[in-house]
C-alpha cells in the first residue's frame, strides 16, 4: 500500500510540474475549471430531474434506459482515442518505472488511481451522485446507490485503461497502428453520419421504433458490464436487496477481472512479448529528387513523410466523401439554398487547413529541418502546400458538383471562395504551429499519450482567436467572389474571382513573412518544446 500511494503521489506531482511548466496550460486550466464545473452541475441537474420523473411516470423504463446510457458512456470513454484522437482518461507509460522493485499489478493500479484526479473524471462525479440521489429514497439508500453507480464508472475507467494498453501495444507495430487509426477514423466518420441516418429514418419512425423495442422492451444492455453498477443502484433505490446485491457483486467482479486483464496486457507489452514487426527483407529504392530547387526539395520531403502518416492520408477519403454526401443532401433543395450551401461548404473546406500542427509532426526530425540552409518561409510554404494538396481531390469534387448542380460560372465562384479561405487559414495556422507546437509520438510510442494530448485550453483559445482572425481576413475576398451573384451579373466573375484570389495570396505572403520571422526568433523555444515532449 505504501508503494501504491507513493506511485500515485509521484504521478500527481509530475502532472503538477508539467502543468506549472507551461503557461498556456495554466491559462487553459483556469478557463477549463469553471466551464467544467458549470457543465457538470447542469448535467447533474438534468440527470436528477430526468431520472426522478421517469422513475415516477414510467418505472419500467429506468433499468433499460440507464443500462443503455451507462454502456454508451463507457464504450465512448474507452474508444475516445480512436473516435476523438484524445483519451478522456490517460493510460500512463510504465516503461520508466519497470526497473523499480514494484509488482506490475501495482504499477497498473497506480495509473488507474492517478486518473481519479483528471478533470474529466472529477467533472463526472456530480452526475453520478445526482443519478444516485434520484434513485434513492433516503440517506442509507443514497450511499448504497452511489456505491453502485461509482462501481460502474470505475469499470468504465478500467476498460478505458485496457483499451489504452491495447492501443499502446498496437503502436509498437507500425502496420497495426496504421490499421487501428484507419479503423478509428472510419468509425468516427460513420458516427458523424448517424444523426443524418436517424433523421432520414425518423421520417417514417422505423429506425426509432426498432431502437426503442430493442433497448426498452427487450432490455438489450442488461448483460453489459458497464451497466451492472447502475442496475444495482436502481434495485437499491427500490429496496430490492437480492437483485441489488447480485448486480453489485457482478460490478465489483467485473472491475477485478478488468484490472487483471489490464495487468496481463501490460505484462505482455512491457516484457517484449508483443510482435514488434520485422524487416521487409527488401532493399530500399534510391531516393531521387524530382522537384528542383530548395523549395522543391522541401515540398518533396513533406509529401513523402506526410503520405506515410495514415491520419493525413484519410484526408483524401474524407475530402472525397464529404462532397458526395452534400450531393445526396442537396438533391431536393432549391437553387438559392444550393448556392448558399455550396458557398458555406467551400469556406469550410478552406478552414480545414487550420490546425495542421506542422512543426510538431516533425518530432526529432525538427533538428534536421531547422538545420537546412533555407529561408524559413520556404519551410512554412512547403508544409502549407502539402496540406492543401491532400485536400485538392475533395475540392475538385466539390467544384465539379457545383458545376453540375448550379452552373460553370458559379462553380468558379465556389473555387475562388475555397481558395481565398484556404490561403487565409494556412497563413494563420503558421503562427499557431510556431507558438504552440506539439510533438506527435513516433512509431512504438503511445499515439494517445501526453505527447499527443493537445496544446492545452489556453493554446486552444489563442488558436481560436487566430482562426477567427483568418475568417475575418478571408471574409472580404469571399464576398468579392460572391459579388456577381448578388449583383445579378455573372460576367463580373471573370474580374472578381482572380482579384479575390490575388488579394488573398498577397495577404498570405505577408502572413508567411511574419510567421517566418517569428520562427527565426523562437527556434530555441520550438526545439525545446517539441523535443521535450518527444
Amino acid at each position: 500500500m505504501d508503494r501504491l500511494s507513493a506511485l500515485v503521489a509521484l504521478r500527481w506531482r509530475l502532472d503538477l510540474r508539467a502543468l506549472l511548466g507551461a503557461r498556456e496550460r495554466l491559462v487553459g486550466l483556469a478557463l477549463l475549471v469553471p466551464i467544467l464545473a458549470l457543465g457538470s452541475l447542469a448535467a447533474a441537474g438534468v440527470a436528477f430531474f430526468g431520472v426522478r420523473a421517469m422513475e415516477r411516470a414510467h418505472p419500467e423504463w429506468v433499468l433499460p434506459l440507464l443500462s443503455a446510457a451507462a454502456t454508451a458512456i463507457g464504450v465512448l470513454w474507452a474508444l475516445s482515442p480512436l473516435l476523438a484522437g484524445l483519451a478522456l482518461s490517460e493510460t500512463h507509460d510504465l516503461s520508466r518505472l519497470l526497473h523499480f522493485p514494484v509488482p506490475l499489478s501495482t504499477l497498473v493500479a497506480s495509473s488507474l488511481l492517478a486518473n481519479l484526479a483528471e478533470p474529466m473524471v472529477l467533472a463526472t462525479m456530480p452526475l453520478l451522485l445526482a443519478v444516485a440521489a434520484a434513485l434513492s429514497s433516503g440517506p442509507g439508500t443514497f450511499v448504497l446507490a452511489a456505491a453502485g453507480v461509482v462501481a460502474g464508472f470505475v469499470f468504465a475507467l478500467v476498460a478505458a485503461q485496457a483499451a489504452g494498453l491495447v492501443l499502446l501495444g498496437l503502436a509498437r507495430n507500425r502496420r497495426a497502428q496504421d490499421r487501428a487509426l484507419f479503423l478509428g477514423l472510419g468509425l468516427g466518420f460513420l458516427l458523424s453520419l448517424l444523426p443524418v441516418l436517424l433523421l432520414m429514418g425518423g421520417r417514417s419512425g422505423g429506425w426509432l421504433r426498432v431502437a426503442w423495442r430493442l433497448v426498452v422492451e427487450r432490455d438489450l444492455f442488461a448483460l453489459s458490464p458497464f451497466a451492472w453498477g447502475s442496475r444495482a443502484a436502481v434495485h437499491t433505490g427500490r429496496g430490492e436487496v437480492l437483485p441489488a446485491l447480485a448486480w453489485g457483486l457482478a460490478a465489483l467482479g467485473a472491475v477485478v477481472v478488468m484490472v487483471g486483464v489490464s495487468a496481463a496486457l501490460a505484462r505482455r507489452i512491457y516484457r517484449g512479448e508483443l510482435s514488434l514487426g520485422g524487416s521487409s527483407g527488401g532493399t530500399a529504392p534510391a531516393a531521387r529528387m524530382v522537384l528542383p530547387g530548395p523549395l522543391g526539395a522541401l515540398l518533396e520531403k513533406e509529401l513523402r513523410v506526410t503520405w506515410r502518416d495514415p491520419r493525413l492520408k484519410v484526408l483524401l477519403f474524407t475530402g472525397l466523401v464529404g462532397p458526395l454526401v452534400l450531393l445526396f443532401l442537396l438533391g431536393g433543395a432549391g437553387p438559392g439554398s444550393r448556392r448558399t450551401l455550396f458557398l458555406l461548404v467551400a469556406a469550410a473546406s478552406g478552414l480545414g487547413l487550420f490546425g495542421s500542427n506542422a512543426l510538431g509532426l516533425e518530432r526529432r526530425g525538427i533538428l534536421l529541418l531547422l538545420g537546412f540552409p533555407v529561408p524559413r518561409w520556404q519551410v512554412l510554404v512547403a508544409k502549407n502546400a502539402v496540406v492543401a494538396l491532400l485536400r485538392l481531390p475533395g475540392l475538385a469534387v466539390l467544384v465539379a458538383a457545383a458545376g453540375f448542380l448550379l452552373s460553370p460560372g458559379e462553380a468558379l465562384a465556389v473555387l475562388a471562395t475555397a481558395l481565398t479561405t484556404a490561403l487565409a487559414c494556412a497563413g494563420a495556422d503558421n503562427y499557431a504551429s510556431v507558438l504552440f507546437p506539439v510533438a506527435a509520438p513516433g512509431a512504438g510510442r503511445n499515439p494517445y499519450g501526453p505527447a499527443s494530448g493537445g496544446r492545452g485550453l489556453g493554446a486552444a483559445v489563442v488558436s481560436g482567436l487566430l482562426l477567427t482572425l483568418a475568417m475575418a481576413i478571408a471574409a472580404p475576398f469571399a464576398f468579392l467572389s460572391a459579388l456577381p451573384w448578388l449583383l445579378g451579373a455573372p460576367w463580373l466573375l471573370g474580374l472578381t474571382g482572380p482579384l479575390a484570389v490575388a488579394g488573398a495570396a498577397a495577404v498570405y505572403a505577408m502572413m508567411v513573412a511574419g510567421a517566418a520571422g517569428l520562427l527565426a526568433r523562437r527556434e530555441p523555444e520550438v526545439l525545446a518544446r517539441v523535443l521535450s515532449e518527444e
